[in-house]
């Protein structure tokens, strides 16, 4: 009997220390919430610079602990939004949630010791469970577009109160939920997840009326309006500058295509279109040792790039890149010079056509790493005499080439570091020719003062091996060489989607190569994301 009662002794202490544990849980969640949520927006910035504890302690908590049936519905919803926060503060500052890859996808956090992720914790623990189509208004994906943030935590004896507070709010809410000329305007939410609220329009406008002061007619027309994935922070202004100058840094965030470069992976159903011309011009070349001066050689191209976001995870994209080119040679040693190259004609002198098609697959090989990329690209010569004869001038090489990227990312506040290395190999397609292997390496430092203005400076070594075993026999002109180049850039970002981007770089050192400059322009568009 001793035994027993001893037993049931340890059964409700453990309990009661259970119990006591998950309390202490939503007390801290509360008081978080209370400290860092005003007004529906999350201040990521007070987070990020004296948050970071207390938003750790909470993380752990839930990596650790248990919950009991009794609480689980709460205790879920408040994991949700606290492991939202948790990732957009360990990328902060991001401009998105859609930014962060694999946002919703990966398992990126960790629930009672299991790793887990948004969409599982969202779908197979809380919506298949409870079937209840109010969470999706207490549930906040980090985005505009979701319904605002309490500024608390959801506790198990106040839950069913709660919720029915947050839908009447969220369904009221002229912001969520509008009516133009006979048509009802609806979230995303309502298409995504249309079974959760009826079978048809008139079932999900029944729904919604429920909870509404003043309720649609069911024969109104049913739209979804476009989901703002803006991240949920308000333009959010620290009530103590903790410090002015990393307050400034930090609450700026990057919009669109600003912290856009060729590493970034696009969502899926997104689009990037690019225009970029790039103008080279040499009048010195080094060549076995010696500076040799000559005429001015200019080479334009012309590039068409289209690219295609096709994994939901944003881990893949595609793409297919167009190389228009034009090119000449001038006695003129001036600027004046470069004209040769904008006479758009076939001769021994000049060249102008549609020089290589090029298909590529752009990739993130790690999914807990999305700053890490690359990109593999086949490209093709399409023109005859790419590299000219005794009546064309050169337009591109005779060659196959296989160009394999990778890129690697860092962002910090207003700055942002990105660094490339590539191995370029070009196989030769007549039997006289030899192969070559260009081992490009650039690094970029970017400096964003504004939302709209970047300014960045960049340098690039790119080393060139061959396999030509009998240099001195060989009939190919190709052979191992070495440029280094550096430049200064500029873009302007028009819109969300739209920059401008001007380069200037400087070829200053070269073994085997020429010696020139370079003049790019460039126009990128990218397409809003979807979910």
């Amino acid at each position: 009997m001793k035994k027993l009662l001893t037993l049931l002794l340890f059964l409700v202490i453990m309990n009661l220390g259970f119990s006591q544990t998950n309390d202490s849980f939503f007390k801290d969640a509360d008081v978080f919430l209370k400290t860092y949520v005003v007004e529906g927006n999350v201040n990521y910035t007070k987070i990020f610079t004296s948050g970071k504890l207390e938003l750790a302690n909470l993380i752990d908590f839930l990596a650790n602990n248990t919950y009991g049936e009794d609480i689980k519905k709460a205790y879920l919803i408040n994991a949700y939004n606290i492991f939202v926060i948790d990732q957009i503060v360990s990328h902060y500052p991001v401009s998105s949630p859609m930014d962060i890859s694999g946002f919703f996808e990966n398992k990126s956090s960790i629930l009672n010791g299991d790793l887990i992720s948004l969409n599982s914790l969202e779908n197979d623990l809380l919506r298949k469970v409870y079937e209840d189509p109010r969470l999706h208004f207490v549930l906040v994906c980090g985005a505009i577009s979701c319904p605002p943030i309490v500024n608390y935590a959801y506790t198990p004896i106040d839950l069913e109160k709660q919720i029915e507070v947050q839908t009447t709010l969220a369904l009221n809410n002229d912001a969520f939920i509008y009516e133009r000329e006979n048509t009802v305007y609806l979230s995303e939410i309502f298409n995504w997840y249309a079974s959760d609220f009826g079978k048809n329009n008139k079932q999900i406008v029944a729904y919604i009326n429920t909870y509404r002061k003043t309720p649609f007619s069911t024969d109104y027309k049913i739209k979804n309006y476009p989901y703002d994935w803006t991240v949920n922070n308000g333009g959010i202004k620290e009530e103590k500058k903790i410090t002015l100058e990393l307050t400034t840094i930090v609450t700026e965030p990057l919009i669109g295509g600003q912290s856009f470069n060729a590493g970034s992976l696009l969502r899926k159903g997104q689009f990037d279109f690019t225009l970029f011309n790039t103008m080279y011009t040499q009048t010195k070349s080094e060549w076995l040792g010696q500076t040799f001066d000559g005429p001015r050689a200019t080479f334009n191209t012309y590039l068409i790039q289209v690219t295609y976001g096709n994994s939901k995870s944003k881990r893949i994209n595609i793409g297919l890149d167009l190389y228009m080119k034009s090119s000449g040679s001038s006695t003129d040693l001036s600027f004046n010079g470069v004209s040769s190259a904008f006479k758009f004609t076939n001769t021994d002198s000049t060249r102008v056509g549609l020089a290589s098609v090029g298909v590529k697959l752009k990739f993130q090989p790690f999914e807990t790493v999305s700053n890490f990329t690359g990109q593999s690209a086949i490209i093709i010569p399409t023109t005859i005499f790419p590299e000219g004869n005794a009546n064309l001038y050169w337009s591109d090489w005779d060659r196959i080439t296989w160009w394999n990227q990778l890129f690697y990312t860092k962002s910090f506040g207003k700055f942002q570091l990105f660094t490339e290395f590539d191995m370029l190999f070009r196989f030769k397609k007549h039997k006289e020719q030899i192969n070559a292997l260009d081992l490009p390496m650039g690094v970029f430092f970017s400096y964003f003062p504004t939302k709209k203005i970047t300014v960045y400076v960049m340098s690039q070594h790119v080393p060139r091996f061959t396999d030509n075993k009998n240099p001195t026999n060989s009939k190919d002109w190709l052979v191992g060489s070495s440029y280094t180049a550096s430049g200064v850039g500029f873009k302007y970002q028009f819109n969300r989607g739209l920059n401008l981007e001007l380069l200037y770089s400087n070829f200053w050192r070269g073994a085997n190569s020429g010696l020139g400059s370079t003049f790019n322009i460039g126009v990128k568009y990218i397409t809003k994301p979807k979910h």
